[in-house]
């Protein structure tokens, strides 16, 4: 695995130096009746194998636990270990400190920033995360991880910052793999799909190498805290669940495919005090970002968004384009928002003031045709430091042309055991895609996406990752029998329909 440091600019003062595993108090707040939440954050930035990515776990693992502390979660332990460590010993340790005496109602919060390392061929389980302090470094592979936690009790939350993490279960992989962490009691959140890098970036102050950190950990955070307004929190009910949660993440994350298991979830994961909403404790510079489209076409490449400035602040744009089978960062495009004036001849350092900004960038034809995908990234920039409130990953396809569409399924899934139905829609280039499922009759009982843009996953050959969890548009589990996966892709105006093989669903297994 190979990850990119893109330094371009700096994203977070670095926090208070920790050497070692400590245990922080938990504010005096009310958590859900009968349920008691501890957390356990771990790092690594310095590698044997790998290029060093100092600070930026560290950095990751800090504000993660400053997220966790300003919740409502009322943790009963937060433990810390920001600079790695160098056994698998240590990691099973440190889990069962931090979690065993966790009883059927309790939930545990387990946080990881390091290198993932995965490859075609590799089995689902041998996925591993890195596990370095700099002098020693070993691995930990996600079977292992699922033992280690197995020993657990009640419901296990693992948050994986890392690359190629969504191997581990099966998705965004270009072979079947099972799911490694199947069960009522693990929901897992992937920074990435298995085929994808996690992106890192990071810069200097003052000529010392002090702040950065990941964009998917800074995406994460803004959607959990009120750094970021609780952004996932879509009914404003002070509880964020795994299906806001995702929802949110794929919105404004883009330089990633967040991954979940399972992929629909009412469970509140985390929750804060509703008197946010009265106004108090505010921190978002930059809140209720909206954009036109997903798509962008050669003839019509402009952009619509529109955001709402809370408070006064500097603005700026990065656009990145997708070369080569990753997001070319080194070549990445600035461009600051002087009041709406985005010319070459624009000083930049102009203050927006409060109220709400419509924007339209135009982006480069030859290199969003040539590209496929573009990535924008919006930047606050406050005391010369820019911070990503959101990015989008804007698909750009041909003028015409038939993608030719396939898919690769499982025979056979079975959603009583836990099971979910991962496949792939193969398609040859960027284009819009309607996915549903269709009983044996021919009658959708599912809808899945309508007209969703495609970004790139990495996988090879090209194509998007889907889930389906066996139940029905209305919320019922879908019946024993033979179904079938309905793709119908849009290029510039133009339809193409594909028909999968059937896919039985069964009941419980064995």
């Amino acid at each position: 695995m190979r990850r990119v440091l893109c330094v371009l600019l700096a994203l977070w003062l670095l926090l208070p130096l920790i050497a070692r595993a400590e245990e922080l108090a938990a504010p005096a707040q009310d958590a859900p009746e009968g349920r008691v939440n501890r957390a356990l954050l771990i790092g690594c930035d310095r590698f044997l194998s790998q290029p060093e990515t100092t600070p930026s776990s560290f950095n990751n693992v800090h504000r993660m636990a400053e997220a966790l502390s300003g919740s409502a979660l009322a943790l009963e332990t937060l433990m810390l270990q920001p600079e790695g460590l160098s056994s698998t010993g240590d990691l099973a340790g440190m889990v069962l400190d931090a979690f065993s005496e966790a009883d059927a109602d309790d939930v545990s919060y387990f946080y990881i920033s390091t290198h993932g390392v995965w490859e075609d061929g590799m089995s689902a389980g041998g996925m591993t995360l890195l596990l370095s302090d700099g002098e020693k470094e070993t691995a930990v592979s996600a079977y292992m991880l699922r033992t280690m936690f197995d020993q657990i009790q009640g419901i296990k939350v693992l948050m994986i910052d890392a690359c190629h993490a969504g191997a581990m279960l099966g998705k965004g992989v270009s072979s079947l793999l099972y799911n490694v962490f199947t069960g009522e009691d693990y929901i897992v959140l992937c920074s990435s799909g298995g085929a994808e890098e996690s992106w890192f970036w990071s810069g200097d102050i003052n000529g010392e190498r002090l702040a950065g950190a990941g964009y998917f950990s800074g995406a994460l955070i803004r959607a959990i805290s009120s750094s970021g307004s609780y952004a996932a929190d879509d009914n404003r009910d002070g509880e964020i669940t795994l299906t806001e949660l995702r929802r949110c993440l794929i919105d404004h994350h883009g330089a990633s495919t967040v991954r979940t298991y399972p992929e629909q979830s009412d469970f509140p994961l985390f929750t804060y005090e509703s008197d946010y909403q009265t106004g108090r404790n505010r921190e978002a510079l930059v809140e209720g970002v909206s954009f036109e489209s997903d798509v962008l076409t050669a003839e019509n490449p402009t952009l619509y968004f529109s955001f709402n400035v809370i408070a006064r602040t500097q603005i700026a744009y990065q656009l990145v384009y997708h070369r080569n089978g990753r997001w070319d960062f080194d070549h990445a495009q600035l461009i600051y928002d002087n009041n709406g004036d985005f010319s070459a001849s624009a000083s930049a350092g102009k203050m927006l003031s409060p109220g709400l900004k419509e924007r339209a960038i135009t982006i480069n034809r030859e290199d969003a045709a040539s590209s496929g995908y573009v990535l924008l990234q919006l930047l606050t920039i406050q005391r010369g430091m820019p911070a990503v409130v959101s990015s989008r990953v804007l698909c750009v396809p041909p003028d015409s042309g038939d993608p030719h569409l396939d898919v690769t399924a499982p025979a056979f899934f079975s959603p009583e055991d836990r099971e979910e139905l991962t496949f792939n829609i193969l398609h040859d280039f960027p284009c819009e895609l309607t996915v549903t499922i269709q009983d044996q009759d021919g009658k959708t009982i599912r809808r899945l996406s309508a007209r969703q843009a495609t970004r790139p996953e990495q996988m090879e050959p090209a194509g998007s990752c889907f889930t389906w969890d066996g139940l029905k548009n209305n919320g019922e589990a879908a019946p024993e029998g033979l179904y079938r996966i309905c793709v119908k892709a849009y290029v510039n105006g133009e339809r193409y329909e594909y028909l999968s093989d059937p896919v039985i669903l069964m009941g419980v297994s064995g």
